[in-house]
């Protein structure tokens, strides 16, 4: 009998200690941290359980101008015509997520922003719209094609066929590609019994031996000054997509280029001028400033800037790393693999847009 009590006892002490390791965790941290709770986050704290880096944002639109998407469009000239990612699709949230608009409201321009097709790459479908007559009907000043950095050479094909045409309506029904995040709403919401209890403990052990956690897709470094505005400024989150897709070799590089060269001399027959505007990765542009870096560096910025170009290119890299050496705060979100409203409208104030 006595000994079933301390059986009954220990399996008591268990349980609550159980309850309250779950309450704890849960109401101090996770709660916080994977759900919305008030505050809309990015995804890289949530996917790597990572406190200390959430940066709390609400949809905000304050520029006179705003850009129109594809299924708004209604016959309207168009002066710029975009395509690309999740940065032209809106994917970081928060203020003025949409670059297009500081494009618009800083130009006075009509701004019409395009999906993407799935298993056609932005040069391909740039072309195909060139061959197909839907550039002649809405007759655009300025095409600008952009890709986030890691993404820019995948999906390019080893020769791209300017000749082909797919008519307009045919190319309607391919699908497209979608990037825009998911609602708060729309996420499932973990309750106070999770795994992410155990998970967000495990990870805060683990990123002190690891800077993934050992094999997890969120990296975290330290930086040798605070660049964000959170309970971390100097802590770095960002993706292992931006360094493990190592297929940025000169080579490929100067495929890409050559590529987007004779786009904008087919371009330019009509009138239109091409903008290419890769978005640097969150690891390049702060990789100089990670203290005892031990990944390898990008160097697509710096073969692509060695190369001819008659497109008009926009340096991301270049552009944003100014603001960092002025210890400018928040060029990217702390917590997300996308660029804040303060790189679009430092961007966009930079470049100036000009006729053939």
């Amino acid at each position: 009998m006595i000994r079933h009590k301390k059986f009954a006892r220990m399996l008591a002490v268990m349980l609550i200690c159980y309850v309250l390791f779950n309450f704890c965790v849960w109401h101090l941290y996770t709660n916080r941290l994977v759900n919305d709770a008030g505050c809309v986050g990015g995804d890289l704290t949530r996917m790597g359980y990572i406190t200390g880096s959430k940066m709390c944002r609400q949809q905000q639109d304050d520029l006179p101008l705003r850009h129109l998407e594809r299924d708004e469009y209604r016959g309207e000239p168009v002066d710029v015509l975009t395509i690309g990612d999740s940065f032209s699709n809106g994917g970081g949230g928060g203020r003025n997520t949409y670059y297009q608009d500081y494009l618009a409201s800083l130009n006075g321009f009509t701004v019409l922003n395009i999906p993407e097709y799935k298993d056609i790459d932005r040069v391909s479908t740039m072309s195909l719209l060139n061959n197909n007559g839907f550039l002649d009907r809405i007759k655009p000043k300025y095409v600008l094609i952009e890709c986030s950095e890691k993404q820019c050479l995948e999906g390019l094909p080893e020769n791209v066929d300017f000749e082909k045409s797919i008519p307009e309506q045919e190319l309607n029904n391919y699908q497209t590609v979608s990037f825009a995040p998911a609602a708060p709403k729309d996420r499932q919401l973990m309750d106070f019994f999770s795994e992410a209890n155990f998970k967000l403990v495990r990870n805060c052990i683990l990123y002190n031996f690891s800077d993934n956690a050992y094999g997890g897709k969120v990296y975290k470094a330290k930086l040798d000054r605070p660049l964000f505005s959170v309970e971390t400024p100097d802590t770095l989150l960002f993706f292992s997509g931006d360094i493990q897709y190592r297929k940025k070799t000169p080579a490929r590089i100067a495929k890409l280029n050559a590529a987007l060269n004779t786009l904008h001399d087919r371009l330019a027959e009509k009138g239109i001028r091409l903008y290419f505007m890769p978005c640097v990765d969150k690891y390049n542009l702060y990789s100089d400033y990670i203290v005892e870096n031990r990944h390898p560096r990008s160097i697509f910025f710096e073969e692509l800037r060695k190369l001819p170009k008659r497109y008009q290119y926009v340096d991301t890299k270049s552009i944003l790393l100014g603001e960092l050496e002025k210890g400018e705060k928040d060029i990217y979100y702390a917590d997300d693999t996308h660029w804040s409203w303060k790189a679009s409208e430092k961007v966009f104030k930079t470049v100036r847009f000009q006729g053939i």
